[in-house]
């Protein structure tokens, strides 16, 4: 598995999204070079990982980033996932972690799409329909996914800067295989009996505008970890710590001065 470490100091893994690459981190991990160190990852099938050969699902993701853990003998450490990221942290979560002992979770949720007993999801359809654009024209599905990251407004800022072709790299996109079996595992898992197994400081950061992850899903992470901390982030898409790099910056190293000093 590829992966970058940059800095020295309280560890830090750097976990992307769905379709995306390592790459995606470039920019908010510049602001964490001095005390920290930070491990920013392919996972198996995508970025600079492409070779690694399946399956490309939640659990040997989860699998990965802790064996890469072990391998650095890496302690105290810091998960912050993405999206699908979270997804992946909760997963890890159905045993226990001793190398962990802080969490962030940025535009995720337990549950991708909305099932019995739970609302706080977008709906089935609009997943399969997706795995449809997928398996026709895999670049045009990719672009249908690219064009609900940004609100408007971010979009025609970020379209004018280097920023946006940190997400819309059509050099590191991930194998077909990856993007369609990590997808249906969005479509399929349900990882709402993870959020029982966190007792470790949490801080979940979510936009009030995100169009793929219900951000009513972060409310309900929030009401489900006790130790968990709410930073929400008012017209804002799915992409927080690119579009409001310095508020979510400083919200999560606020978080990590706070756990140093207890």
């Amino acid at each position: 598995m590829h992966y970058t470490i940059k800095g020295d100091g309280k560890p830090v893994i750097l976990i992307h999204g769905w379709a995306m690459h390592s790459g995606v981190w470039a920019d908010f991990a510049e602001g964490f070079t001095e005390g920290y160190l930070t491990v920013a990852v392919d996972l198996r099938g995508h970025g600079k990982s492409v070779s690694m050969d399946g399956p490309y699902n939640f659990a040997k993701f989860a699998e990965d980033i802790s064996s890469m853990i072990c391998k650095l003998k890496l302690k105290d450490v810091t998960l912050i996932g993405w999206s699908m990221g979270v997804s992946i942290i909760l997963k890890m979560f159905v045993r226990s972690l001793p190398f962990v002992d802080s969490l962030v979770l940025i535009s995720g949720n337990p549950s991708l799409v909305s099932r019995q007993g739970y609302d706080r999801g977008i709906p089935g359809v609009t997943v399969k329909r997706l795995c449809r654009q997928i398996e026709r024209d895999y670049t045009r599905g990719l672009q249908s996914f690219y064009d609900l990251l940004f609100t408007s407004e971010e979009l025609d800022v970020l379209q004018k800067t280097s920023k946006y072709s940190l997400v819309v790299d059509k050099n590191c996109l991930p194998l077909k295989n990856a993007a369609l079996e990590s997808l249906k595992c969005l479509q399929t898992e349900d990882l709402r009996p993870s959020l029982d197994n966190i007792c470790v400081p949490t801080l979940i950061i979510h936009g009030s505008e995100d169009k793929i992850c219900n951000p009513e899903a972060s409310h309900y992470m929030h009401e489900r970890i006790g130790s968990a901390k709410l930073f929400f982030l008012e017209q804002t898409g799915h992409l927080p710590f690119i579009t409001r790099k310095h508020e979510v910056s400083g919200a999560v190293k606020g978080f990590l001065n706070m756990r140093s000093r207890n």
